[in-house]
């Protein structure tokens, strides 16, 4: 299985908590990372983060701890996920991504898309998983918390504009992609027919303001 390049960060303290043993016995990852407790402790602070390809499978004894500031942690079946151990986060705030990090797929079985976006030419610079349901202004949340851009500025299209007439085989500039092909923030992924990687049209300055966070 791939695996990333790890780093090290101390969790916000969690001294109380509560316990469920109702959870998932499988996960999905859906942004491409992951943030785990290599303790058998899910208060442990100390929470290594790593790369996952996305919709590869994380097997779960169906533990789940749930922390006081909200974060969800499921333990790891390290019988059926051999390399892993720990307690993996599903979701929850103070790690710097928006939306969960692991889905039930049996809850979201066709129900999901993987999203890759790519910036001028492949290979594409992102890739999550999304439900179908998500708008594209959910989209641009993930997509900035994950690489520094601006959302005001992020525009998603999924073609590129037509070759110049002149016989230069250069594409016109993105001032020039059908309307149709433009997606705007309240389209949802289902009626967006998404069926190739999207392209992005960003404003700012991307070699300043891009900065993945893994």
């Amino acid at each position: 299985r791939a695996r990333g390049r790890c780093r090290a960060r101390m969790a916000p303290q969690e001294n109380a908590g509560a316990m469920s043993s109702t959870g998932p016995t499988a996960y999905m990852v859906t942004q491409g990372l992951v943030f785990i407790k290599h303790s058998e402790d899910p208060t442990s602070a100390k929470i290594i983060k790593s790369k996952r390809p996305v919709g590869s499978t994380i097997c779960s004894t169906g533990v789940v701890y749930t922390g006081p500031r909200g974060g969800r942690w499921a333990e790891v079946d390290v019988s059926r996920s051999p390399g892993e151990m720990g307690w993996i986060l599903v979701e929850g705030p103070g790690f710097g991504v928006v939306g969960p990090l692991l889905v039930d797929p049996a809850s979201s079985d066709g129900y999901t898309q993987v999203i890759q976006v790519r910036w001028c030419k492949d290979p594409p610079i992102f890739e999550c998983l999304m439900p179908k349901s998500a708008k594209i202004g959910d989209l641009v949340k993930v997509f900035c918390a994950r690489t520094g851009l601006n959302q005001k500025e992020t525009i998603f299209t999924k073609a590129l504009p037509r070759k110049a007439p002149n016989g230069s085989n250069q594409l016109l500039p993105m001032d020039y992609t059908p309307a149709k092909d433009v997606l705007t923030n309240e389209m949802t992924l289902e009626s967006c027919n998404i069926e190739d990687a999207l392209n992005l049209v960003y404003t700012g300055h991307f070699d300043e303001d891009y900065k993945p966070s893994v």
